[in-house]
């Protein structure tokens, strides 16, 4: 487990941005005037986002590798809407924002207190926190606050020389970005300009976990003429287990695309990660049928990543699992149980 930052990190990071502060570049910044930063010590871009354009909410936030930067596009060109709440906390990043004295916890009260500081206002306060998907966002540990350090130091030159000319921003064209990296010359490290060019994102790639127990069991079921819509998302009510940082539980539920009756929910941590959670779905949708005695017909998604995870569970069962973009009955469903826990 990383350690924590030192007071000594701490102060860096709050010295920063307090200058970041005073120069205001949210004031010719806009959230997706994003330029790239790598990190000196482990070679990871992340992508520095400029956040309080409007006057909202004046924040910094660095968006880590390419799932972070696809997964921030992904969420610009997205309609907002009472969900959008998981795509934010499904993209990683570390971020530095200026807050009202309520939202801050005791640990941060603690650490402005050690490094003799004082803010007033509202919106005043600063606050770091890393962003891991499916968590909620919880303190930094040392590597994040160096990269964030690291982060903050690059807004500040790029900002003040973006302000006099934007086309520093996108050298070249809309999908290249610079990059600031730290570079040896002789005996001497120097942060310079570069360029980092958008591709293609890889595709994403999930392991599956196969209950062959469940799977044997279900060859012996007779199939019935139904059709069930299949959805995963992210509960907004966190999960702290003792002495650990606190998750959002995920909701696997199965409707009866015919009448629109809930046939089975279970929630899911996203534990170790998000991606080894996927990779357990196909399983757990093959032991609620094989504990229900159910062999679908058809199985309806509206997620690339469960067409991906139940790919397996249409080959061994003769399943057909098809891709629809919107799933009516699943979408009642989620509002449902949002307004429920709001």
């Amino acid at each position: 487990m990383e350690k924590s930052p030192g007071i000594e990190e701490w102060g860096k990071l709050y010295k920063l941005i307090v200058e970041l502060k005073d120069i205001a570049p949210w004031q010719w910044l806009e959230e997706h005037d994003l330029f790239a930063v790598q990190n000196p010590e482990t070679k990871e871009i992340g992508f520095v986002s400029v956040m309080g354009a409007i006057g909202e909410h004046h924040a910094i936030a660095v968006y880590l590798g390419e799932k972070g930067y696809y997964r921030f596009r992904d969420f610009q060109q997205s309609t907002p809407d009472i969900f959008s709440f998981q795509k934010i906390l499904e993209m990683p990043q570390l971020q530095a924002s200026f807050e009202d004295h309520g939202m801050l916890h005791k640990k941060d009260r603690e650490i402005i207190k050690n490094l003799s500081l004082t803010f007033r206002g509202k919106q005043s306060w600063p606050m770091f926190r890393s962003y891991k998907p499916g968590f909620f966002p919880w303190y930094l540990d040392s590597s994040e606050a160096r990269f964030l350090k690291y982060s903050l130091e690059q807004t500040i030159d790029v900002s003040l020389r973006a302000k006099k000319d934007r086309s520093l921003l996108r050298p070249y064209d809309d999908a290249t970005y610079l990059l600031r990296k730290k570079v040896k010359k002789g005996n001497t490290f120097s942060w310079q300009d570069s360029t980092w060019k958008e591709s293609p994102p890889a595709p994403y790639k999930i392991e599956p976990s196969i209950n062959m127990i469940a799977i044997e069991r279900l060859k012996k079921v007779f199939p019935r003429e139904i059709t069930l819509e299949i959805d995963v998302f992210m509960s907004p009510q966190p999960v702290q287990e003792k002495g650990a940082r606190p998750y959002y539980p995920y909701v696997l539920m199965l409707i009866d695309a015919n009448n629109g009756m809930i046939v089975d929910h279970q929630l899911i941590p996203p534990l170790p990660d998000l991606e080894s959670m996927w990779g357990k779905i196909p399983s757990l949708v093959a032991d609620i049928f094989a504990k229900r005695s159910l062999l679908p017909e058809r199985i309806l998604v509206s997620s690339d990543f469960l067409c991906q995870s139940l790919y397996h569970l249409s080959d061994n069962l003769n399943i057909s699992v098809e891709f629809l973009e919107e799933l009516p009955n699943v979408n009642e469903a989620r509002t449902s149980f949002m307004e429920y826990l709001q």
